[in-house]
């Protein structure tokens, strides 16, 4: 096999795995009854700590009152609460609650899932070094 049909493969797999990631997100989505936004700040919340509602905001550019909505049902599903902040009183952060946590530990199973199974069949190959070594995915 020639390095381009190698390639072509390695990029079909790649796709196929996005395209199961996506189908596993909206599966968890469904559950919990998120729309991806609201995702998404679960999943920033969850990598950044707890969040004052103005870095949400300019993260996703997100208007205030919109951010409201998406922050307001996601706490009354009880996956995220607003605490005040114990450096400055007055100011309100978002943090994940013990069911969020459970929720994003339901979702990350799947990439555990994944990595048990390409360490499997990469049969003594290191990929964690594979990747590290071809650098971010995206562009920062």
């Amino acid at each position: 096999m020639n390095d381009a049909m190698k390639l072509e493969g390695l990029a079909k797999h790649l796709l196929e795995m996005r395209d199961a990631f996506r189908q596993h997100q909206n599966e968890i989505r469904g559950k919990y009854k998120i729309s991806a936004n609201e995702m998404e700040i679960i999943l920033f919340i969850s990598q950044e700590g707890p969040q004052r509602m103005k870095s949400i905001g300019e993260k996703f550019k997100i208007k205030f009152s919109t951010l409201t909505s998406l922050v307001d049902k996601i706490e009354r599903l009880n996956l995220v609460r607003r605490v005040n902040s114990k450096e400055d009183r007055r100011s309100i952060l978002v943090n994940l609650t013990k069911k969020g946590k459970r929720m994003l530990e339901e979702y990350n199973q799947q990439v555990i899932d994944l990595s048990d199974k390409f360490n499997k069949a990469s049969a003594g190959k290191n990929l964690v070094e594979m990747f590290e070594k071809a650098g971010p995915l995206k562009e920062e």
